[in-house]
């Protein structure tokens, strides 16, 4: 969904910023070629002809905030615009609660039930897994395997609150799955009752959202990750007036967030989602252990081993790379970034006690028995000094309040 979607999208703005004049003419062209971008993502017609008026009305009508150029003002006319087509999130109330999965077969529900078991863990809570399926023989086993692997407790019998009821899945929406879902939620009376939608369902999901609009609190959508098709799905639930509450953003446990349209659409455009990376460092803060202003001014291998750490524990590289705002780097670059990353680690793993604390020490006949012992070249590991010794006056710049952020103008009048 990023990928493709976000990459047609990047480029139709590239080639809007780089011409010469913007004037009715250039916008025109935008918009048209937004309408197939995103009609090719499956959103209704309906949909991108409103999307399309509105970002013409209020390109032309309104008066860009002070600061703003005028293609600065397009470009923030038409952020606004995609936040809104993608709909609101939901914010969850208290987590201790009880919820309900329900959808059709292969909407991934059972997947979906352990990584919001996850998700609920690392937030202070240790739900139950519940496995109400006994249609599908192998869905208890799934289920159970997938909650072992986290600690969580796995049941066929309904839990005390706090628990995560997977449900029985159709191979169509119908009365009897209707049925049966009213009996469960009015017997069980839980606080979130979540219909699990895969992403590939496209403006098709909007139907199966608004037939149990009056059971449902909100969707969760799956395979965001593989399917060219999430922006129809996402744009179909709002429509129908059914929050997102969660994206599937990938087949990884910890491939579950909760749905931020304004900081989904900033990585869909490639602006980045530094607050994501934040959350992200502060869930594994506890396995890699937390850097202070201490050990970052006096900086050696070690506190910068730990670093690499942590970064691959982040997740993904090339999602570490969107969240930062570098979406579209070929595949060789980013290769060679993870060749890179890994290659540092078994050079620092390769040297002495003293050297990784003070590499200032390391000259030309340490630098050769390093790079032997790591089966690395020079080149290497003084690359690896050169990286290390550019983040030493990084540190340095920002403890004198030098260190130039990013020029807020670029950001400014943005809903962020």
């Amino acid at each position: 969904m990023i990928g493709g979607l976000g990459a047609r999208l990047r480029n139709a703005m590239r080639s809007f910023v780089s011409k010469g004049k913007v004037d009715e003419a250039a916008l025109s062209e935008l918009v048209r070629e937004l309408q197939r971008v995103l009609i090719a993502s499956d959103v209704n017609v309906r949909l991108v002809a409103e999307l399309s008026r509105q970002i013409k009305e209020r390109a032309l009508n309104e008066k860009p905030l002070p600061g703003l150029t005028l293609r600065e003002h397009v470009l923030r006319v038409i952020y606004d615009e995609l936040v809104r087509l993608v709909g609101e999130g939901k914010e969850l109330g208290q987590l201790s609660a009880c919820f309900v999965l329900l959808g059709l077969f292969g909407s991934g529900k059972t997947t979906t039930a352990a990584k919001l078991g996850y998700w609920l863990k690392k937030r202070g809570v240790t739900p139950t897994l519940v496995s109400l399926d006994r249609d599908r023989p192998a869905a208890f086993e799934q289920l159970r395997q997938l909650g072992e692997s986290l600690g969580l407790k796995v049941s066929r019998e309904i839990s005390p609150r706090p628990c995560i009821i997977d449900t029985a899945g159709r191979d169509a929406l119908s009365e009897d799955m209707l049925r049966e879902a009213r009996e469960l939620v009015k017997k069980v009376q839980p606080e979130e009752v979540f219909l699990v939608l895969p992403a590939e369902m496209g403006h098709e999901a909007g139907k199966q959202a608004e037939a149990l609009k009056e059971l449902i609190t909100g969707v969760i959508i799956t395979r965001m990750d593989g399917s060219a098709k999430g922006g129809g799905a996402l744009s179909a639930c709002a429509a129908a007036g059914v929050p997102i509450v969660f994206i599937g953003t990938g087949e990884r446990i910890d491939e579950l967030e909760l749905f931020d349209p304004k900081r989904y659409v900033s990585r869909l455009l490639g602006w980045g989602d530094i607050q994501g990376l934040l959350e992200k460092a502060e869930e594994i803060k506890g396995e890699v252990g937390e850097l202070s202003m201490a050990d970052l001014e006096n900086l050696n291998m070690l506190t910068f081993y730990r670093q690499m750490e942590a970064l691959t524990k982040l997740g993904p590289f090339e999602k570490i790379l969107q969240m930062v705002g570098l979406t579209d780097l070929d595949r060789g670059t980013v290769e060679e970034m993870k060749a890179k990353l890994k290659k540092y680690r078994v050079i620092i793993n390769s040297m002495t006690r003293k050297e990784q604390l003070d590499p200032g020490i390391l000259n030309s006949s340490r630098i050769k028995r390093i790079a032997r012992g790591s089966g690395t070249s020079e080149r290497d590991v003084k690359a690896l000094l050169k990286e290390f010794n550019m983040m030493k006056k990084m540190v340095r710049k920002l403890k004198k309040g030098r260190l130039k952020g990013l020029n807020p103008k670029m950001l400014r009048g943005l809903k962020l």
